[in-house]
């Protein structure tokens, strides 16, 4: 096999050129595959399943032990329970940091609905996708007062929390703070501006998560603002400090 010069070279030197599109480190599925078996997770949190995206990726990845969906939009709840396995739990309320009860705002297209209104740079980027089509109460719930009830010997299970719930997600961080010491993996959707209203700075969650025990293995944009092409929001992909 032909090995070129800048290869050799790099090679002196204990390093490896990879090409940047077959990187793990560089593909948010593969590297979220990659911890998932390197911390031998066994029970996966998916907090705004919304249709199910999540745990399917995770299922055709190869993924097959307990997944546990939180989904309080009725249609999608319905859904989720005609595709989910027999290790595949679903729950119909929201996670946050009361024992409530909310309206969510139903948009258009689902997977941006949110208990939070949105403001005008959200509608202006994302129009009819983001619009309000309907509105509907939902019970909201702390992650610590139901985990026991869900999950058997919590204390012996790694955990990967997955959260995805359009700008709500540091309230469901504040009502898992007993939960989070036994996760090993964490994934949420941070903000840099935001399009809805009351949505902490990019900043201010990455202190809560770092405060939280959580280090940042993985960042990977997913909107970008229309005319600057500044990133909107990103997926962050966290691992527990020291594990």
């Amino acid at each position: 096999m032909k090995v070129s010069f800048h290869k050799k070279i790099a090679a002196y030197f204990g390093y490896e050129f990879t090409r940047i599109n077959n990187s793990t480190y560089q593909n948010q599925s593969l590297l979220t595959l990659e911890l998932i078996n390197k911390h031998n997770i066994d029970l996966v949190i998916d907090v705004g399943a919304n249709m199910g995206q999540f745990a399917n990726d995770l299922r055709n990845a190869g993924y097959n032990k307990k997944i546990i969906s939180f989904e309080p939009l009725i249609e999608c709840y319905k859904h989720l329970k005609t595709i989910a396995d027999d290790k595949w739990q679903i729950e119909n309320y929201a996670l946050g940091d009361s024992n409530s009860t909310e309206v969510i705002n139903v948009s258009s297209k689902t997977v941006f609905s949110s208990i939070l209104n949105t403001n005008e740079f959200g509608r202006s980027n994302f129009s009819d996708s983001i619009k309000v089509v309907d509105k509907q109460t939902i019970s909201i719930k702390r992650l610590d007062d139901v985990i026991r009830e869900l999950v058997d010997e919590l204390d012996k299970k790694k955990i990967f929390i997955k959260l995805d719930t359009q700008g709500y997600d540091s309230h469901v961080i504040l009502g898992a703070k007993n939960t989070l010491t036994h996760t090993h993996l964490l994934q949420t959707e941070v903000s840099c501006k935001s399009i809805y209203e009351n949505t902490p700075p990019f900043y201010e969650t990455l202190k809560q998560l770092s405060t939280s025990g959580f280090n940042i293995t993985g960042i990977f944009p997913l909107s970008r603002d229309k005319k600057s092409m500044e990133i909107l929001e990103f997926d962050c992909l966290l691992v527990r400090a020291g594990n």
